[in-house]
């Protein structure tokens, strides 16, 4: 096998709740509800004597500095191997928006490379080493729903009826990840999403009591400051969403559709007010 390409699925949080931080290094502790979504990139891996990277969109920094780039040399170190990969990202997941975009790559080079360069590791020793890139990557390496904990390395699967039909919107909000976490532990008060709720809620199948359970204490700190974001719920629900949540720490907005049909008619009313909308599916 020379190359091999795979698809590099988005997530959503249908609950995100941070938790107190870790003695030994002050990471934060999580709980979440995530599940994978049809949205995705397209990962391309060549091999190569050494690891490079391109990409069909400017990536923000250094190529090295790119969890892609990261994976592919985390797995050289871990390993020993010798030879590298070409990595080529086709990008439609917006990038700095909440639905992990450069977490989904790093966890497809992991797995990419594990098959490509013929390493014979366990999905359990990828997660041990995706917990190395980032919080969001361990997740993708099953790409399964999960209950995600710990600083996002502790994944219980669990179990959805259905798909859901969800419009994604990413309104035009530049945020940073670590300044949202700090304001987040200024809050003198935090109303916290009920992650059990959503596992029975997702288990039955009832849309209605997965909507009421969507929860982001993130989103206590992201609307104050943009009101965009709340304009954009706010507008899935008056075109028929039945629930509409921050995903991650923003800015992009999903909302639940009850039918395909009404996802497209929310999608329609949304793509005037954000910089990207798409319609997606939940995948199981």
């Amino acid at each position: 096998m020379e190359s091999l390409e795979l698809r590099s699925y988005a997530k959503v949080n249908l609950t995100l709740d941070v938790l107190e931080k870790r003695p030994s290094d002050g990471y934060h502790y999580i709980r979440s509800i995530m599940v994978p979504i049809s949205l995705a990139d397209t990962v391309t891996l060549e091999l190569a004597d050494q690891i490079s990277l391109e990409s069909d969109v400017e990536i923000p920094g250094a190529p090295e500095a790119n969890l892609a780039w990261r994976a592919a040399d985390l797995l050289r170190r871990v390993t020993g191997y010798s030879s590298g990969v070409r990595i080529s990202l086709n990008k439609t997941i917006p990038i700095a928006g909440g639905l992990a975009g450069g977490s989904t790559n790093g966890a497809a080079v992991l797995v990419g490379l594990n098959r490509l360069w013929g390493l014979g590791l366990s999905p359990e020793r990828l997660v041990d080493m995706a917990i190395r890139l980032g919080s969001d990557v361990p997740f993708f390496v099953p790409g399964k729903p999960a209950r995600v904990e710990g600083i996002g390395e502790v994944l219980t699967p669990i179990q959805m009826h259905q798909p859901i039909t969800l419009v994604v919107a990413t309104p035009a909000v530049a945020k940073s990840t670590g300044n949202v976490y700090k304001q987040f532990d200024e809050l003198t008060a935090v109303q916290r999403p009920d992650s059990s709720a959503m596992e029975a809620a997702l288990a039955s199948g009832n849309l209605q009591a997965v909507s009421e359970a969507l929860g982001n204490v993130f989103e206590q700190v992201m609307l104050p400051r943009h009101p965009e974001i709340g304009r954009l719920k706010a507008a899935m629900v008056e075109a028929g969403a039945m629930g509409a949540l921050m995903s991650g720490a923003g800015p992009t907005v999903f909302g639940i559709a009850p039918d395909h049909e009404t996802g497209r008619h929310v999608l329609q009313r949304v793509r005037s007010i954000a910089q990207s909308a798409f319609l997606a599916q939940t995948i199981m």
